[in-house]
Parts: structure tokens; C-alpha cells; sequence
């Protein structure tokens, strides 16, 4: 009798717990079917299964942005609006989440809901700059239904402190054609003020879908505490023609800009810029420049050193998650001068450098970035021994930021450099450290 119940319960138990086993392996089977769905970019398959699955997993952060994004590629706009609120509300932190509202706000023509949300991100200064251009030409079609053009304005000021203002040799003494000579200057230390501003005005152009036209201009100054032969004043304006088509954006930048040192005019030049992205996909981008500058030295007794300078830069941004990204670039550079015999002009150069960017809470975020370079000089140097002069440099630095209001930050930001060079006048190694705010407008 008791063998006889407990198969009875055990019989029970099975019938209870089957079908929940069944439920479970059915949600599971469905889930990957959708998620290989959604990666393929068949977004019709992945809606129609994750649409079957939302209900009892709102709090899956995952399983509803992948909704959302889904329904905004199938045109279902309120379906992906509701499915952003409720990652937002689950993630916080997530600014591509962020960005794919303002996008679904605009497609349901709610303009004014979307200016704000695009704002919301642009604020954030750790975004990557290709994401920016993205924003701002959305930005220009929000304002173009608007009949009015955008504008936004971005101002930090920074205290820093830099340990060789004078990049300094690392040796007491350097090596020439006329033996050993003793460094006739002292390493020099000291703070400064740092201002920066940029504005950016961007139309949307309306002939054809996709063309925007981008002006933008920018202003920095640093001035020592003592040392203020080193103060630098800089100010450039650059426009720019946009057009986005799908996967790809395209920009054409002109530049002119102009830069004092310590009060005198030092150095103007003049570029032009060819840019390209492509979207391999939501996660993975490719940018590439070309940029052509000419250089004109203001001073005399600096004539010589007038140069074309020659830059090719390919670059790959991997989103790792919705709020942090990593991205490395590498660039070939040359430079040939115009004129005059200096053995300081010529050369080629390759570098590379990596970024890694994570808005880790809604408050704060980190970047951190690193960089190596070989710099090769083409010409010999008389006054040292008749070498070609060899540069390698690195740089690393780390940064923390702290959201204060909406659109005000502070930061913090730690730098070292160091450079080694086979003629030991140039080697030297430095650290900046910098305290400041960011106000958006």
C-alpha cells in the first residue's frame, strides 16, 4: 500500500512538472531560433518569435532591446518605442538603448520627444566621434521638419599640471658632431589654465535624403602660470558636406586653422579631408580617412620648415556592449617640405593607438587610451654626426568622468609620454595631470 502511493505521488509530481519542462525547452528552443534570426538580420523571423516571448520575460534586457530593434526594422515603431522604455527602466547606463529611442521617436514623427533624446547622448562627451556625425545628421532632419537648422555648442575648462613643459632631454648631455654638449636648459614644471569650445551648426540640406552641410569652429588656449613663452592660443573652422545612405557615411572636411605661441603668430595651415564609414554591422564599424594639410610656418627664421603633409588612417570600432566600445586605428603619415634644407621636416611616420570607453553607471565613465608611433626621418643631420634621425614614441592615459547635471561633467585625467630618439636631444618622457568641467549647450 505505501509502494503503491508513493508511485502515485511520484506520478503526480511528473504530471506537474512535465509540462513546465516542456514550457521551459520550448522558450529556450524559441529564444535561439529568434536570436540566430536577429543576427542573420532577418528581423521579420526575430520579431515574429521574440513578440511570442516578451510577455514573460520583461525583465530581460537582452530579449527586449533585441525586440525592439526587430520591430523598429519591420516598421512596428510603438512595439519598439514600449520595448526602449523598458530596457531604459532596466539599464539605465545603456546609450545605444538611448539612441535607438531617439530613432524610434523620430520614425513616429514625435520630433520634439527626439531632439531631446538625441541631446540626451550627445551630451555624453565618451561617445565615439562617428557616432556623433550620426546624431547631428539626425539632428539636421529634425530640425529640417522643424524649418530651422541645429545647433550645439560643447565647453570645458581644465586646470593641468605638466611635468616637462619644455620636453626636456632625458640626458644631461647630447651627442653631436663636436663631441658631448651639456643641455643648456633646466626641465621646466608648471600649471596652466586650458579653455576649449566648439560649436557645431548642421542643415539638413532637403535636396535629396541623406545630405547635410556641417560648419563647425573651435578655439583652445593654455596658459602657463610662469612659463609663458609655452602658451598656446589655436582656432579653427571647419566645414564639411555629410551624406549617410544606409551602412554608409561619407564626409568631405575642409579646414583652416591658425595657432599662436606665447602671443606670436606661429603656424596656419590648411587641409582637406575625405572621410568613410561602413557599418559591417550594429557592432562592428570601419572608419578611413585621407587628409592632405599645408603648412605654413608664420615666422622668418621658421620659413624653412613649411611642409604637405600626407595622412591615410583605417580604424576598427567593436561596440562591446551597449555601453562601452573599444576601437584601434592605425595611420601612415608623411611630410615633405616646400623649401629650405631644415633636416627636421621630412619623414614618415606610423602609428598606433587604441581606445577603450565604458559608461559603467549612470553617473560615471571611463576611457582609456594608449599609443605608439616610429617616426623616421628622411634627411641627414649635419649637427648630429650625419645620422637620420629615429623616433619612437608611446603614450597611455586614463580618464574618469562623473556626470554632475544633464549636461555638465567633471573629469579627471591622468597622461604619460615618453620619447626615444637615437639623437638623444630629442628623447625626453613627461606626465599631465588635468582637472576640469565639461557644459554641453
Amino acid at each position: 500500500m505505501y509502494i503503491k502511493g508513493f508511485i502515485i505521488k511520484k506520478i503526480i509530481v511528473f504530471m506537474l512538472i512535465f509540462p513546465t519542462y516542456l514550457l521551459a525547452l520550448d522558450f529556450s528552443q524559441t529564444y535561439l531560433d529568434a536570436m540566430k534570426a536577429y543576427k542573420a538580420k532577418d528581423f521579420q523571423t526575430s520579431y515574429t518569435l521574440l513578440s511570442k516571448l516578451y510577455l514573460t520575460n520583461l525583465s530581460d534586457v537582452n530579449l527586449n532591446f533585441s525586440l525592439g530593434m526587430s520591430a523598429y526594422e519591420t516598421a512596428h515603431y510603438e512595439i519598439a518605442l514600449a520595448a526602449f522604455e523598458r530596457v531604459e527602466m532596466l539599464s539605465p547606463t545603456n546609450l545605444r538603448n538611448k539612441l535607438e529611442k531617439a530613432r524610434t521617436y523620430f520614425m513616429l514623427k514625435m520630433y520634439e520627444e527626439a531632439e531631446l533624446s538625441f541631446r540626451v547622448v550627445l551630451n555624453n562627451p565618451q561617445i565615439p566621434k562617428n557616432v556623433r556625425t550620426n546624431i547631428e545628421l539626425y539632428l539636421a532632419q529634425v530640425a529640417g521638419v522643424q524649418k530651422k537648422s541645429f545647433t550645439y555648442a560643447t565647453v570645458n575648462l581644465d586646470w593641468i599640471y605638466n611635468s616637462n613643459v619644455n620636453t626636456r632631454s632625458l640626458d644631461d648631455t647630447i651627442d653631436t658632431s663636436y663631441g658631448p654638449l651639456k643641455v643648456p636648459e633646466d626641465k621646466l614644471s608648471d600649471s596652466a589654465l586650458q579653455f576649449s569650445a566648439d560649436i557645431v551648426n548642421i542643415y539638413d540640406i532637403g535636396v535629396t535624403n541623406g545630405f547635410a552641410l556641417k560648419n563647425s569652429g573651435s578655439v583652445y588656449i593654455k596658459d602657463y602660470n610662469k612659463e609663458n613663452d609655452y602658451n598656446i592660443a589655436y582656432a579653427a573652422y571647419t566645414p564639411s558636406l555629410v551624406y549617410k545612405y544606409t551602412k554608409y557615411t561619407a564626409e568631405m572636411i575642409f579646414g583652416i586653422d591658425t595657432m599662436s605661441l606665447a602671443k606670436n603668430s606661429y603656424l596656419n595651415t590648411l587641409y582637406l579631408m575625405p572621410r568613410f564609414e561602413y557599418a559591417h554591422s550594429n557592432m562592428l564599424k570601419s572608419i578611413a580617412y585621407f587628409k592632405y594639410q599645408r603648412k605654413n610656418f608664420q615666422q622668418s627664421a621658421q620659413s624653412d620648415l613649411d611642409a604637405n603633409h600626407y595622412e591615410l588612417s583605417y580604424g576598427l570600432q567593436n561596440i562591446l556592449t551597449p555601453r562601452s566600445y573599444v576601437q584601434a586605428n592605425v595611420t601612415a603619415i608623411k611630410e615633405k617640405k616646400r623649401q629650405g634644407s631644415s633636416p627636421n621636416v621630412d619623414y614618415k611616420e606610423y602609428k598606433l593607438d587604441a581606445i577603450y570607453s565604458n559608461q559603467f553607471t549612470p553617473t560615471y565613465g571611463i576611457e582609456l587610451y594608449g599609443e605608439i608611433k616610429k617616426r623616421n626621418y628622411d634627411d641627414l643631420s649635419p649637427l648630429y654626426n650625419f645620422t637620420r634621425r629615429d623616433d619612437t614614441s608611446k603614450t597611455i592615459s586614463a580618464s574618469i568622468s562623473a556626470k554632475v547635471l544633464q549636461t555638465l561633467r567633471v573629469h579627471v585625467k591622468a597622461l604619460y609620454s615618453r620619447v626615444d630618439s637615437n639623437q638623444n636631444v630629442f628623447s625626453y618622457q613627461k606626465y599631465t595631470m588635468s582637472l576640469g568641467v565639461t557644459k554641453t549647450f
